[in-house]
């Protein structure tokens, strides 16, 4: 049996019962740091051989006392909150939780879809307040016969195309690293993002928070759509350039957005994007069922267990470090998130 050390730096979840019995059955001994003083844990975690956080921004100064760590995890997909530079130096793997709540996010994209072509939570409201409107003076529009576009094809956008495919709408998308028969396989047509703002009746946003994609939807994006689009962002709140965007809606140049993430969360009591009346919200809820708390649970402490028990990681979100240990030359499945990697680092290179 194994012998290693995890500690859990913080979570917010009813218990951690799935990671120690998985930790333990391995050999493993976990310290859930969630009632801990931060600095504590933080003492714990520098003998450790994996660590796991959740909300922690996990900067150079603070990845250098993680001396004996082989792996440091964060619940979730995005890593936005992770110095990838300094993992590297310090060889150890940036693991993350790929893939965990794709049905999750591509339903809530959806579902908050639906809420701006139907203008249901407007509608909700103003009968609330009593009104009954005879002469529609808000617009609704239908789906069919109109044009999706997704900025970003990877799992979620896909699984949000897939679901889609039989609602007679028109698939399109941006994704420059995206393998391009995946996109024909779900019969989506590959556009260019200027291209896709113009065509598109509805937008829906998946891309990763990455240096490039940083507001990579902004004023002269907004300005482009349809008065009747309808945006929808589920990725990550800097993604979108969102003080652009409450303008591009005061000005009509587009007719309502779902957004699910903010550039600043929590999301202040009087932020204008609360308030806005073409503006759906929910508080970064997208990712969140049961099932998937359970699913991200389980996947983030097995790959711990893998790690530490000499394994190659199936979350990597430091590419780099598998390139300099030169694990491509070895007899590894490189799963397909770390292939999409590759292929945005070769395209990066090539210009």
């Amino acid at each position: 049996m194994a012998d290693f050390k995890v500690v859990l730096l913080e979570h917010g979840y009813p218990n951690t019962l799935a990671e120690r019995s998985l930790i333990e059955a391995a050999g493993g001994r976990l310290v859930d740091g969630e009632d801990l003083e931060l600095e504590e844990a933080l003492r714990e975690a520098e003998s450790a051989d994996g660590v796991l956080f959740r909300r922690l921004d996990m900067h150079a100064e603070r990845i250098a006392r993680f001396k004996q760590a082989r792996i440091i995890l964060r619940y979730g997909i995005g890593t936005d909150n992770v110095d990838m530079n300094a993992c590297t130096g310090q060889g150890i793997i940036a693991g993350h939780v790929p893939g965990y709540c794709i049905e999750d996010v591509s339903t809530h994209a959806i579902a908050l879809l639906l809420s701006g072509v139907r203008n249901i939570v407007g509608n909700h409201q103003a009968m609330k307040n009593g009104a009954w409107d005879l002469h529609r003076s808000t617009p609704l529009y239908r789906m069919e016969g109109k044009v999706l576009g997704i900025v970003g094809l990877g799992n979620i956008g896909r699984g949000m195309a897939r679901k889609l495919a039989g609602w007679g709408m028109q698939l399109i998308a941006f994704d420059p690293f995206v393998d391009p028969q995946k996109a024909l396989d779900l019969k989506v047509e590959l556009r260019d993002l200027d291209t896709l703002c113009a065509q598109s009746d509805y937008i829906s946003v998946h891309a990763p928070l990455l240096p490039e994609t940083h507001h990579l939807l902004g004023a002269e994006h907004y300005a482009r759509m349809k008065k009747t689009a309808v945006l929808i962002n589920t990725s990550r709140g800097p993604v979108i350039d969102t003080q652009a965007l409450l303008q591009a809606l005061d000005a009509g140049h587009l007719a309502r957005a779902g957004i699910d993430v903010f550039e600043s969360e929590p999301l202040p009591p009087d932020d204008p994007m609360r308030h806005h009346p073409k503006i759906t919200v929910s508080d970064h809820t997208a990712w969140y069922s049961e099932e998937s708390q359970a699913i991200l649970q389980e996947r983030a402490a097995e790959e711990i267990v893998r790690v530490c028990t000499g394994k190659r990681p199936h979350s990597l979100a430091n590419i780099e470090l598998a390139i300099r240990e030169g694990w491509m030359e070895e007899d590894w499945e490189v799963p397909e998130h770390i292939q999409w990697q590759l292929r945005r680092r070769d395209e990066l290179r090539a210009g």
